[in-house]
């Protein structure tokens, strides 16, 4: 439950003291610290937080404020603000985007690309999608999701509404995970011994190298059909060699 309400920007002590407070209903800082645990300072700290986004208000009786939480519904309220507020942004670059060109000369040394972090991680996923070809893969698969967080559920949905379907290795250790089971993807796997950081998509001819790290997630996008077909090749030995 934690992981939901950090896509609002909550920390792990916030949330604890907002959902104590739904159970409770109104309650005093002492009280509050008792109940979660939670250093009487960082109580304190955290309710202040949770008042400026409006999500906790107070009551003054006999001179004690008591802490009440807003209602659950608040989060939809936030939701709606946010998607109205993409909606306005994405219909102001729809006005300027056809005058948006590529004019100037790009290289690309090789047909290798580099990407950074998480959003460029993203980038590539993007371009996998525009083939909309059946793509293969292998390597680390819980950094997928540590990394890309809800884009991957996103990117899942639009994958199968595109009908590609991948055929994807995993560690052992990831059989019974949630990434393995997702719609119209074939998985099999190999020992844990194998596992790494790091994981390979297929598709078209472009092969990418992803690195999951937390630190430092990149890419490296090879545009080249040769080296893609070798690496197809090199796939399909794993995939008659891993398990079901």
């Amino acid at each position: 439950m934690e992981e939901v309400f950090s896509e609002f920007g909550l920390t792990r002590n916030e949330t604890k003291i907002y959902l104590t407070l739904l159970k409770v209903g109104s309650a005093l800082a002492g009280d509050i610290t008792e109940r979660t645990g939670i250093h009487r300072r960082n109580v304190y700290d955290s309710i202040e937080r949770l008042q400026e986004k409006g999500l906790i208000s107070y009551v003054v009786v006999d001179n004690k404020k008591w802490f009440n939480p807003a209602n659950p519904k608040r989060f939809l309220d936030i939701i709606e603000e946010k998607k109205h507020q993409l909606d306005k942004r994405k219909a102001a670059f729809e006005k300027v985007m056809p005058n948006l060109n590529i004019t100037g000369s790009m290289v690309e040394k090789h047909g290798v690309s580099f990407f950074k972090g998480a959003e460029g991680i993203k980038t590539v996923f993007e371009d996998l999608l525009s083939t909309g070809e059946d793509y293969l893969g292998y390597g680390h698969g819980e950094g997928v999701q540590k990394i890309l967080k809800s884009y991957f559920d996103h990117y899942t949905q639009r994958r199968k509404k595109l009908n590609i379907k991948p055929r994807l290795i995993f560690s052992e250790k990831n059989r019974n995970k949630s990434f393995v089971k997702k719609p119209l993807t074939k998985v099999r796997f190999l020992s844990d011994k194998y596992s790494s950081y790091a994981a390979t998509r297929i598709y078209g001819n472009n092969v990418a190298l992803l690195l999951f790290a937390e630190d430092e997630p990149m890419a490296i996008l090879i545009k080249n059909k040769k080296i893609a077909d070798s690496y197809r090749q090199y796939f399909e030995i794993m995939w008659n060699a891993a398990k079901s």
